[in-house]
C-alpha cells in the first residue's frame, strides 16, 4: 500500500477510537493498536493527535524487516479507552 492509503487508515483508525464514549460503564481499560504506519515520525504524529484528543497512548514500537532494512519497518502504537 501506498504512504498515502496507510495515512488514510490510520486517520481513520484513529476517529473511530475518538469517537467512543469517554466513559465506559465498567470502568476499565481497554487499548486500541494502531498503525501500520510507514515512519516512526509518522506513528509520532498520529500519537500527538490522540494525545491532543485526550486519550492515553503507548510508545511507538516497530515491527517487521533488519535494522539494516528499515524501508519494511512499520510503526504501531496503542491508544487507551474506556471500555
Amino acid at each position: 500500500m501506498s504512504r498515502y492509503w496507510h495515512s488514510i487508515i490510520g486517520a481513520a483508525g484513529l476517529a473511530l477510537v475518538l469517537l467512543m464514549p469517554a466513559q465506559g460503564a465498567s470502568g476499565a481499560t481497554c487499548s486500541r493498536r494502531m498503525g501500520p504506519y510507514d515512519s516512526q515520525y509518522t506513528a509520532n504524529q498520529e500519537i500527538q493527535r490522540a494525545r491532543n484528543a485526550g486519550y492515553q497512548t503507548s510508545g511507538t514500537w516497530g515491527e517487521g524487516g533488519m535494522v539494516s532494512q528499515s524501508s519494511n519497518r512499520r510503526y504501531f502504537f496503542n491508544v487507551f479507552h474506556p471500555c
